[in-house]
């Protein structure tokens, strides 16, 4: 194999830190401000809050086989 291929291969296609910072891209562009970035993160803590305490009080209620669909559903 070619070695340009293999480093790509390596940093760019099968790296999984630099795959999730891609991910992220959008959510940090948009941050323009000290009071925008605050907010969001904000929004953020209070989102992951109410997901868990939503998907802890029903975890023993919903079966094995669509647990995560349903937690998924909930956040």
């Amino acid at each position: 194999m070619n070695k340009t291929k293999i480093l790509l291969n390596g940093i760019i296609k099968e790296n999984p830190t630099f795959v999730l910072l891609l991910g992220m891209c959008p959510t940090l562009g948009t941050t323009t401000s000290t009071i925008g970035g605050l907010g969001m993160g904000l929004s953020t803590l209070f989102v992951l809050i109410c997901s868990n305490v939503a998907i802890s009080m029903v975890k023993n209620f919903i079966p094995d086989k669509v647990r995560i669909p349903a937690f998924i559903v909930i956040i």
